[in-house]
């Protein structure tokens, strides 16, 4: 008989000590409302995370386009216009003189 006590003592103790090693690794496990809450945190980081991608790509489209349209028009200086043509003269001949009737 006291050898089966002993047995049991001895196993009570291991027993102990996995009982403490399993509630330490279940102190390190997540519960649902932990990954419910990691789950919104995500969620809510993505949803900023594309409105700034997308409004960066509106912006840096807009750039592009005033760029593209200001360049061309402005970066080679335009001749100057040319001098305007002094208006074309039209000279009337004067009426011939009425001969004179005999």
């Amino acid at each position: 008989m006291e050898t089966r006590i002993a047995k049991l003592e001895e196993l009570m103790t291991d027993t102990r000590e996995r009982l403490v090693r399993i509630e330490e690794r279940l102190e390190q496990c997540a519960t649902k409302t932990d990954l419910e809450a990691l789950r919104a945190e995500m969620h809510k980081g993505f949803s900023e995370m594309i409105k700034w991608i997308v409004g960066t790509a509106i912006v840096m489209s807009g750039t592009g386009i005033v760029v593209m349209t200001f360049v061309p028009n402005n970066a080679v200086p335009k001749a100057p216009p040319p001098a305007p043509l002094p208006p074309v003269v039209i000279y009337t001949q004067p009426a011939p003189a009425a001969l004179p009737k005999m």
